[in-house]
């Protein structure tokens, strides 16, 4: 991330009151302690504003940007002390991985989504400066796993947003501090609230050679006959799921597969949820850089989300099944991988332009 200057934050500066720590221009930060104890930086330009938990795994808590919360709808309002990331899943984006990932198989161990969802931090910073886009204010930080006779590795995230922007910028950076190979699992969980009518427009063709229904239902889960259906009409024609209609059943949720997204010239794919007025919620990232995606849909009385599109580097399944797929990638010894994401919100005017653009590469 190019930068102009950094403020180191130490854990002191947090209290139970907004306190702005640091001005550029016309974009801000400022700091706050939840009453659980979670810390939380506020980064806000003149569009709206992200809330980034530097010490708990740098999760975009809330974004909120033209009068709009783009958050999911849960039942979790605010964040927690905990390493059990249901108990406190209620964010805008979270990180997950990074050895492994997914919902665990019968044979795995692991947790669901691995470490990273609510890793402690050992150091975070303020950011900000000038790049390609304009000028900025961001986050970034430093977890590092080292477990004696396991993997050693550290992950640097970074969070940023530019003037006069909806958008949001999300990396990850992994670094193997092993000189052995080591396994990597990761996806970019992005939790959008789906809306009444809302249009989905994508890098890829509505059919099911590139939306793949994930069929499977967990023993414990009793569902509807009316789900049931939903599944049914879902699995021989995914462009049901192209509008979000108010009358379909997304409980527990659904899930597809998403494949082989056409890119743009500069390689990147795109996806966005149109809502009635013409705004869009967004994802955009590099297929070669994150070569798996999946879209989550969840609709009920408690809790709604919708991850457009999740890039990952496998599919959610857990560590035995994608294991069993040749889906797991290495990082080599002492080496690093990087992995960039673009998100957020456009207006109507950008929105359009962005619905013509993906149309144009959708092969």
């Amino acid at each position: 991330m190019p930068e102009n200057g950094v403020l180191k934050l130490e854990k002191r500066f947090f209290t139970g009151h907004e306190e702005e720590v640091l001005r550029y221009r016309d974009l801000s930060a400022s700091l706050f302690t939840y009453e659980s104890g979670v810390r939380s930086v506020y980064l806000k330009n003149d569009r709206g504003y992200v809330a980034v938990l530097p010490y708990r795994g740098q999760q975009i808590w809330d974004a909120f940007f033209d009068g709009r919360r783009l958050t999911m709808k849960s039942p979790v309002s605010k964040p927690k002390q905990t390493d059990f990331f249901i108990s406190m899943y209620g964010c805008f984006m979270m990180h997950c991985g990074a050895l492994r990932m997914g919902c665990p198989g019968p044979e795995d161990d692991h947790p669901l989504h691995g470490e990273l969802p609510c890793a402690q931090y050992n150091s975070a910073e303020i950011v900000f400066g000038d790049d390609e886009d304009g000028y900025f204010i961001g986050i970034t930080g430093v977890y590092e796993y080292d477990i004696a006779f396991n993997s050693h590795y550290r992950a640097h995230p970074a969070v940023k947003i530019h003037a006069g922007s909806g958008l949001i910028d999300i990396s990850l950076t992994v670094e193997n501090r092993s000189g052995y190979p080591m396994e990597l699992m990761y996806m970019c969980h992005i939790n959008f609230r789906p809306v009444p009518e809302g249009r989905i427009v994508q890098s890829v063709p509505w059919d099911r050679e590139h939306l793949v229904l994930r069929t499977s239902i967990p023993r414990h889960v009793s569902v509807s006959e009316k789900f049931l259906q939903l599944m049914d009409r879902l699995k021989k024609i995914p462009e049901v799921a192209q509008v979000i209609k108010p009358e379909d059943e997304y409980k527990p949720e659904i899930v597809f597969f998403i494949q082989s997204p056409s890119t743009d010239k500069n390689g990147r794919c795109h996806y966005m949820q149109v809502h009635p007025d013409g705004s869009a919620d967004y994802v955009g990232y590099r297929p070669d850089e994150l070569d798996h995606a999946a879209r989550w849909i969840v609709r009920t009385k408690d809790q709604e989300a919708l991850g457009i599109a999740l890039p990952a580097t496998c599919d959610p399944e857990g560590y035995t099944a994608e294991k069993r797929k040749g889906n797991i990638k290495t990082v080599e010894g002492f080496g690093s991988v990087r992995f960039n994401i673009t998100t957020g919100l456009l207006e109507a005017g950008d929105a359009e332009k962005m619905e013509d653009k993906i149309q144009t590469i959708v092969k």
